[in-house]
């Protein structure tokens, strides 16, 4: 089942964030030639926390912080970058009709001076998909775990409830990072001190199997206040300020360069309509609502500009994303779509919490447009904390959302496993599982162009803008880059130039 974590994972991903200009302003800077970071020193870093709920488990915080940080303790299989499937601690994944056959490095360690095996790859899935934890990994849903063979010390097989064609994919995707213990891994960084809510002081770990990181430690900083993210570069108290406000970027920090991760690392901003409930369960309803959003309106007023107009369809900048004009605005056609399905003067509840910055506002601006088609719409405003309680998500007529260029296999795999988030199409589901399945790389490609065929025509999810993902750094900050998400850049080759 999708999860809150799950959800939390769904932002931008695939560009790298170097940069290196005159900085500030309100004209983000990004360039991908920006100078190597020197070896030694310490790089401060802060991101958004989640107080004494973070956790060195890697599958245990959902915060950014958490994720940025225990993306440097415990590696993954495999990994993203530019929306390309890299190995990292997996060799290769060669896919069956139901398995997968893995070959791991030969020269992994794990902080505490061991060798990283097979039978650790066999315990870490195990343990990440075990249907006790708070949340399972979402490879639960497709991994036979209890089956898992151990052939040699550098080959594992793993048994598959259902065809995957492409496991390094999933792997990278969800992802599978391996653990032996809270705290230890195998990643560029060890723990030397931790406190949730607070910070991570993280020492640099020289058998790394890929290389010396550039900074003798990280120290990452965990701050719930956008603006005190912000504050905490201007004041010296980090040199790097992750998923920053698009105000504190309109205005710029002299001294600072405001960067942006790229377009191709932009995240979708917009909802998903519930279509178990009346009455976005009529297709003419959910048209009629992506008919009568003024797109460039809320691009101008929520994002401040920092973006484009969305079309509607999830994860643009991945790879099989079909580009497509955004619907115009066309508020006849919309009132008579809502005419002919008999939906006019419709009550329906929006749920929104400031999880992302502009959920709140995007959601208060969208009942007004709705408003003008005869929609009555009452946004429910929650705490970030409760905002994806399941039961609750169920009960609403639609949800705020956001999402990134992640692969869509994860993307639509996520949405179809809860039905108020899933389009309840037979032949998207068909689709959808023929692109999962499929080693055949024209007839995944067909498969997804008619996933999305189905979303642009009748589908629940409402994108009215790709949003800019920024942050704040010093000059000197250099080799930070996006192996997964764009919100939560990977630091394991960052320092100061």
């Amino acid at each position: 089942m999708i999860n809150r974590r799950d959800l939390l994972r769904l932002a931008g991903a695939g560009a790298l964030l170097t940069a290196c200009g005159t900085g500030g302003g309100s004209t983000p800077v990004q360039n991908a030639g920006a100078a190597t970071p020197k070896q030694g020193g310490t790089l401060r870093a802060v991101f958004t926390g989640g107080g004494t709920a973070e956790s060195l488990d890697p599958f245990g915080g959902g915060s950014p912080i958490d994720f940025v940080r225990n993306d440097v303790i415990y590696d993954s299989l495999f990994t993203l970058r530019n929306g390309e499937v890299l190995p990292a601690l997996a060799t290769t994944a060669k896919a069956e009709a139901k398995s997968f056959t893995l070959t791991l490095r030969s020269d992994v360690k794990w902080h505490d001076g061991s060798a990283f095996t097979a039978q650790d790859v066999s315990a870490s899935l195990r343990y990440m998909c075990a249907p006790d934890r708070a949340y399972p990994s979402q490879l639960a849903a497709f991994l036979d775990v209890a089956k898992i063979e151990v052939r040699d010390p550098l080959t594992v097989v793993v048994p598959t409830l259902q065809a995957v064609g492409d496991p390094a994919l999933f792997l990278a995707a969800f992802p599978a990072k391996m653990r032996k213990d809270k705290g230890i891994g195998t990643g560029a960084y060890k723990v030397t001190a931790f406190e949730a809510g607070r910070e991570a002081r993280l020492a640099r770990f020289d058998d790394h199997w890929g290389g010396k990181a550039p900074a003798d430690e990280l120290v990452l900083l965990s701050l719930t206040d956008p603006q005190a993210k912000v504050n905490a570069v201007s004041t010296g108290q980090a040199d790097y300020a992750g998923d920053i406000p698009f105000t504190a970027a309109k205005t710029g920090v002299p001294g600072f360069e405001v960067r942006t991760a790229g377009e191709s690392a932009r995240t979708a901003f917009g909802f998903v309509l519930n279509c178990t409930r009346k009455p976005f369960d009529d297709p003419r309803v959910r048209r009629a609502v992506r008919l009568a959003i003024d797109r460039q309106a809320l691009v101008n007023s929520v994002l401040l500009g920092f973006g484009a107009p969305g079309n509607d369809l999830l994860c643009a900048g991945a790879k099989y994303f079909s580009g497509r004009e955004p619907l115009k605005r066309d508020l006849d056609q919309a009132r008579k779509l809502l005419r002919e399905a008999g939906a006019e003067g419709a009550e329906i509840t929006i749920r929104s919490a400031e999880w992302e910055i502009g959920y709140n506002a995007s959601t208060q601006l969208l009942a007004e447009q709705l408003k003008e088609i005869g929609l009555v719409v009452k946004p429910q405003i929650v705490g970030p904390a409760e905002f994806f309680e399941m039961n609750a998500v169920s009960a609403a007529n639609g949800v705020a959302f956001s999402g990134g260029a992640i692969p869509l296999a994860v993307m639509y795999g996520r949405l179809s496993a809860l039905p108020p988030l899933a389009l309840p199409d037979g032949s998207v589901r068909a689709a959808l599982s023929t692109a999962i399945a499929s080693t055949d790389e024209n007839e995944r490609g067909k498969a997804w162009t008619t996933v999305q065929d189905a979303m642009f025509d009748r589908g629940n999810t409402i994108v009215w803008g790709q949003a800019d993902v920024l942050s704040l750094a010093r000059p000197t900050v250099a080799g930070i880059e996006v192996r997964d998400q764009a919100k939560y850049p990977y630091l394991g080759r960052a320092g100061l130039a």
